[in-house]
Parts: structure tokens; C-alpha cells; sequence
């Protein structure tokens, strides 16, 4: 539960807005969190909001750039039919490197993305990826 700093109310309220952002000269359009104190006004953002939003800002980044987002990380690695440990071995990145793709804490780079699409559309490269790594 949020608590204001400034006057102690637990009477929080939690709002959403949409923000502009500029990226490589394109204008994107991001889903904001942040809370308001409905007893003294105050509006702030509390860290699981400035997670979420930093997360937000990065999936955004990545369909600008054509980089798969989080989500959609996600749904690779399960389509594939993999543990988070099995697709960093397999794809490399490092031990926890899904897990951070997925919680949009990091963004994988061009060359993960590239192969991970190529390995969703031809099943015969993955078979033989997974196979050369055990």
C-alpha cells in the first residue's frame, strides 16, 4: 500500500495519463503511472510505478526499432517450448538474460532478436541451434 511522504494518508490514488515521448525523431505515445494523495494533493511515483513505466518506455523503444517487445519474448520462448535457463543456453545472453527480456528490465540486442524471429519461422534452424548446444 502507498502512503504519502509528506502528510502520512494512506488514501492514495492511483492514475494513469498518456506522455509523449521523442525517440530517434519519432514521436511515441507511452501509458504513464503515478499516484495522487487525495488528502494533501501530492503527486508522485512510487518504484514498482517507475518500474512499470521504465518498462513501458523500453517496449515502446523496441517496436520503433522492430525489436520484439517483452511480451512477445515471452510468447517466443514459450511457443518454442523453453524454460527461461533452456533459451539463454540455447540463444546465449547469459543466465538470466530471458528473464530480464521478458520483465522488459533490459532489451536484447538486434542480433538475440534476429535469431529468435529466425528461429520462430524456420523450426529446422532451432532443432539443429538446440541440438549443437547439448
Amino acid at each position: 500500500m502507498s502512503k504519502c511522504k509528506y502528510c502520512k494518508s494512506t488514501n492514495i490514488e492511483h492514475k494513469e495519463e498518456q506522455e509523449l515521448i521523442t525517440y530517434k525523431g519519432k514521436d511515441l505515445n507511452i501509458s504513464v503511472e503515478f499516484s495522487i494523495c487525495c488528502k494533501c494533493g501530492r503527486e508522485f511515483i512510487s518504484k514498482p510505478q517507475i518500474l512499470n513505466n521504465d518498462a513501458r518506455v523500453r517496449d515502446a523503444k523496441k517496436v520503433a526499432d522492430g525489436l520484439l517487445t517483452s511480451s512477445e519474448i515471452y510468447e517466443a520462448r514459450v511457443k518454442l517450448g523453453l524454460t527461461q535457463e533452456q533459451a539463454s543456453i540455447i540463444f546465449g545472453g547469459g543466465k538470466n538474460a530471458f528473464s530480464k527480456y521478458e520483465r522488459a528490465e533490459v532489451s536484447q540486442s538486434i542480433a538475440m532478436d534476429k535469431l529468435i524471429k529466425v528461429c520462430l519461422r524456420h523450426p529446422k534452424v532451432f532443432r539443429e541451434l538446440s541440438t549443437a548446444v547439448n
